[in-house]
């Protein structure tokens, strides 16, 4: 459990807001604009969920980690209708988040407190996601459980058809964890296409930082590659198939 958690004005955005949780930064927010996303890989995954769809097309969306429902706030801003289920095991963390900032009545935000584990089941008995966006991290540690090949099959199992999974990533130099939760994906289903995006650095295996992993079963975006190198931020990388294969599996 938490035990301090507190939002600090942001010097760089004057509405911006970061949330911290035991002096570690979680989530940044702008509750004067959501449309402003401030962490790097934030804004690679609001790129992606732009590309999904015409602009201001409602979706429905699984957000696996709450934070301060920074891109829940961005989808309801951006895609007005859309709905939005969002699972976090942290009740302590939301009551703060929506004491201090609280959601419009009609923001179509859902948010239930639970293990992640423990909805995948359930929710193949609602209405399939067009995206699950994976964000569990607690300070700078993720749950063992992300990597597992039944996690991610969970995850594939609520989509539809042409639905995305998106997971952060964030990895120190060597990209072990890029590589497990990959690899966990293509166990879990070997049809998946998978993308990467972040920073060329961090991509190379050369520093610590976030990616963004993104896995369809119904084939990527058009043009998805071509937009997240257009929209940054920069510098930017995107890696699909066979190179991907050569960062991920050393293939030739």
């Amino acid at each position: 459990m938490a035990e301090r958690i507190e939002f600090e004005t942001d010097v760089f955005t004057p509405s911006g807001l970061t949330l911290l949780v035991d002096g570690t930064a979680q989530s940044h927010v702008d509750p004067v604009d959501p449309t402003r996303l401030f962490f790097e890989y934030v804004r690679r995954i609001g790129h992606v969920l732009d590309a999904m769809r015409p602009a201001r097309e409602p979706i429905s969306a699984v957000h696996l980690g709450g934070g301060a429902l920074t891109l829940p706030r961005y989808v309801a801003a951006t895609r007005p209708g859309s709905t939005q289920l969002v699972v976090d095991h942290d009740a302590e963390v939301m009551a703060i988040v929506l004491d201090r900032l609280p959601l419009p009545v009609d923001s179509g935000i859902e948010i239930v407190i639970a293990d992640a584990r423990d909805v995948l089941g359930p929710l193949t008995q609602r209405p399939p996601a067009d995206v699950v966006v994976v964000d569990l991290y607690a300070r700078l540690e993720a749950p063992a459980f992300v990597d597992e090949p039944s996690f991610m099959a969970g995850c594939l199992a609520i989509l539809a058809p042409s639905g995305l999974v998106i997971v952060n990533v964030a990895d120190a130099p060597g990209l072990a964890r890029l590589r497990a939760q990959a690899r966990a994906i293509a166990r879990a289903d070997p049809r998946a296409e998978l993308l990467v995006a972040g920073d060329p650095a961090v991509l190379s295996g050369a520093e610590e930082g976030n990616a963004i992993l993104v896995a369809a079963l119904g084939g990527l975006p058009a043009g998805l590659e071509e937009r997240l190198l257009e929209a940054g931020p920069f510098p930017a990388a995107v890696l699909t198939g066979h190179r991907l294969d050569t960062v991920l599996w050393g293939a030739c």
